[in-house]
């Protein structure tokens, strides 16, 4: 189970990567070949098997040794083993579509600031299908509670800072992540979800620079949230 899963994680991160390549950019992310963003060579089916053609390769394109990245099927591949060595199979699976659907929001916000309507109603979509799978004592009304009081909280509190600063503090994306992570979790685990978010945050903030450079970045808290929901899903 573990192996099936972490084969099928490195599978979805290698796509997960292609999408957050492509889709900002406006490209297709189901038709054209796969190039080397560097020379602009064609990539092989046979140099795209997800982790053993990096290794094959050495991290580097046949064509002209521009180093590639290997992040997203890692972390696709941790997903899906973290989820098998800590769950029963059923639950397992589901634990591990959370994790894979969560990362290419994740990685959009963290270099975009922007978490697509379409991932996220995707999202939604899955945790209605699948969540249920967990078998963690949540009842629908505990989902139900948790989408609404999820995105009620944080809309609440985005309306209120434009109101009182007059300008935007927080995406629209963001009170809607936390609605679907709601539906998922159930609203027991929203506080936590929030908290190791802020404590993720803090900790961005605290290592960014300084405190002048501080005051007008913008920090992706649904990044935050989507990792912060995953971890929350191991606590006891």
């Amino acid at each position: 189970m573990t192996a099936g899963l972490a084969t099928l994680g490195a599978i979805w991160g290698s796509f997960a990567g292609a999408l957050c390549s492509r889709w900002p950019d406006g490209r297709s992310i189901t038709r054209g070949r796969s190039h080397c963003d560097s020379c602009g060579a064609q990539i092989a089916p046979y140099d795209l098997i997800p982790i053993i053609s990096f290794l094959l390769l050495k991290g580097k394109c046949r064509s002209c040794g521009s180093p590639f990245t290997v992040g997203t099927e890692l972390i696709g591949l941790c997903i899906g083993a973290t989820a098998a060595l800590f769950f029963p199979p059923a639950q397992a699976l589901s634990v591990a579509m959370f994790g894979w659907f969560l990362l290419p929001l994740a990685i959009l916000d963290f270099r975009h600031l922007w978490l697509p309507n379409r991932l996220l109603g995707l999202l939604l979509v899955v945790g209605i299908l699948f969540a249920p799978l967990w078998d963690s004592g949540i009842s629908w009304t505990d989902r139900a509670i948790g989408g609404i009081a999820g995105f009620a909280t944080l809309e609440i509190v985005r309306q209120l800072y434009r109101l009182v600063r007059r300008k935007e503090g927080m995406g629209a994306g963001d009170p809607k992540l936390l609605g679907v992570l709601g539906v998922w979790l159930g609203w027991q685990l929203l506080p936590m979800t929030v908290l190791i978010a802020s404590f993720l945050g803090l900790a961005t903030a605290l290592l960014s620079g300084h405190r002048k450079e501080q005051e007008s970045m913008e920090y992706p808290l649904g990044t935050f949230l989507a990792v912060a929901a995953y971890i929350a899903v191991f606590l006891p």
